[in-house]
Parts: C-alpha cells; sequence; structure tokens
C-alpha cells in the first residue's frame, strides 16, 4: 500500500492548484468517513463516505463503495453509491457505475457503464 502526496496536479480545467492524495495498493482497505481539502487518487478497495474539495479520480483497480461529495470526478474503476459534483463526473471507457449521480455535467465514454438515476444540481427553466 502507497499514500503518496503530489503537489503539482490540478483540478477542474486547471483553474486552480491542488494537491494530490494517492492512494494504491493491491490489498489495501479503507473504510470509514474521509474529508479530503485536495484532490485524491484511489487505486484500491474504499468503503464509506468521502469530501472532496478538489477532484476523485477512481483509478483502473479502484473500488469504491461511499457516498461522495466533489467538486470533479473521473472513473475508470468501479464505483457504487451516491455522488454529487457540483463540477463535472466522467466515466472513462474501463469504468463501471451504479447508484446515484447528481450533477449537471455527465460525461459517459464509449466502454463505460451507468446502471442508475441522474439528476441535475441547478434546475431547468421552463421555455415560454
Amino acid at each position: 500500500m502507497a499514500v503518496e502526496d503530489s503537489s503539482n496536479n490540478q483540478y477542474s480545467e486547471g483553474k486552480n492548484p491542488r494537491q494530490l492524495l494517492k492512494i494504491e495498493g493491491d490489498s489495501a482497505k479503507f473504510e470509514g468517513k474521509m474529508d479530503i481539502s485536495e484532490s485524491i487518487e484511489v487505486d484500491c478497495e474504499l468503503n464509506g463516505e468521502l469530501k472532496v474539495d478538489g477532484q476523485i479520480n477512481i483509478r483502473e483497480n479502484g473500488i469504491v463503495n461511499a457516498d461522495i461529495d466533489t467538486i470533479d470526478a473521473s472513473v475508470e474503476g468501479e464505483y457504487d453509491g451516491k455522488m454529487k459534483a457540483s463540477g463535472k463526473v466522467e466515466i472513462m471507457e474501463s469504468g463501471i457505475v451504479r447508484g446515484s449521480i447528481k450533477t449537471d455535467s455527465l460525461i459517459i465514454n464509449e466502454g463505460g457503464a451507468f446502471d442508475g438515476k441522474v439528476s441535475r444540481i441547478t434546475k431547468i427553466k421552463k421555455s415560454k
């Protein structure tokens, strides 16, 4: 298992530089409530609740079962839970997402899978 702090990573199209907390390991498992003031990259099993003030990247070997409140999210591995993202959520070619997503920007790349419910954060204005 490795926990790494990379200081030169950015989130949300490079607007604000943020540090990246990286958690990886073949048999690493985390469980509980996490409040991350930076961005996080997950390449292991993680269960619980996460509040991320940057971006969460669920890497190809990542398996996340959690309720997540974040700015941006990228899923290459597996995610199951309730996610709220004020920025964008992107499900990559290898990504599998089950559960509910609340965001104004959802991108599902070819090969990515989504099974659940999606809703907008902002209300759609009715046309006159």
